[in-house]
């Protein structure tokens, strides 16, 4: 697949980007090259997306087809929504199949460059990133919106518009979140967006248990290993423990066998439409300051 995709890149550069193919830096694997070229045809107005239609995310009547010109439009559609407000010369867009392999490659081309380098740089890898999660953040989405308007330089926006772009923006992010394509990766992100917070520190192995205790009490050390609780003082009582966790299950792995939608013409894109505070617990019986 890596190999399909950097033909694919690379006959797309030839046509519409020469300037992409001479600035490409082809070192690296797959894994680092790809991403490069494919962020540098996005500087040329040219944004190249992927997906798979795994049989364990479809419905038995839904239709592979429509689902994919669906997740294209939603593309079409957050590029119209940005494009209308802050490049409203540049608002044509339209888009097509690269070729007619599964998973489907789509190239959507778009007259306004700084929109097409933020579905590019932002909006794809993070679709990519969050997809699978089992929850959709709203509050994500808000923040990574006012991150692309901040990309964009639309700090001049009126309040209103602006929160009007976010939201539904916003909307259109979820959308894609929550359709049953689902993404694979082609760009990463232009900066880091999400922080290793760290917090999670992978459990050491534990100590040997040592031979001997330093300073040890010999009438402790003397009394068998099997306790009658009952039996011992309150300073020596045993305490047994008990695991109260167990090991998760490996999460299933999705198929990607999936049959090529039937339809390999170019995708046409249709025209976007656009309290009071809780009383206080009165005092206990008996409960003095």
């Amino acid at each position: 697949m890596d190999e399909r995709l950097e033909r694919v890149l690379t006959r797309l550069a030839a046509q519409h980007a020469p300037q992409a193919l001479q600035m490409w830096d082809r070192r690296g694997d797959y894994a680092q090259r790809l991403p490069r070229l494919a962020r540098l045809l996005a500087n040329y107005n040219l944004l190249v997306i992927m997906a798979d239609f795994p049989q364990s995310l479809r419905a038995a009547d839904q239709d592979p087809a429509a689902l994919i010109q669906s997740w294209a439009d939603a593309y079409g559609e957050f590029y119209t929504l940005l494009a209308r407000s802050l490049f409203p010369s540049f608002t044509r867009v339209h888009a097509s199949y690269a070729d007619a392999h599964w998973p489907v490659i789509v190239s959507i081309y778009g007259e306004a460059a700084p929109v097409i380098c933020v579905l590019a740089g932002y909006v794809s890898p993070f679709v990519v990133y969050r997809q699978l999660q089992a929850t959709v953040s709203e509050v994500e989405l808000i923040g990574l919106m006012e991150v692309i308007l901040d990309e964009l330089e639309a700090a001049n926006l009126p309040r209103d518009a602006s929160k009007r772009l976010v939201a539904e923006g916003a909307g259109i992010l979820k959308r894609l979140l929550l359709m049953p394509v689902r993404q694979l990766p082609v760009t990463e992100f232009d900066r880091a967006i999400f922080t290793d917070s760290q917090r999670l520190i992978p459990v050491q192995d534990a100590p040997a248990t040592p031979t001997a205790l330093p300073e040890a009490d010999e009438d402790l050390l003397n009394q068998p290993t099997a306790f009658d609780i009952q039996a011992l003082t309150p300073d020596r009582a045993a305490y047994t423990s008990r695991a109260d966790t167990e090991t998760l299950t490996r999460t299933q792995t999705i198929s990607s066998d999936s049959p090529m939608p039937e339809a390999t013409r170019g995708l046409l894109f249709p025209r976007f439409r656009r309290g009071k505070r809780r009383p206080p617990v009165p005092r206990l019986p008996g409960d003095h300051d």
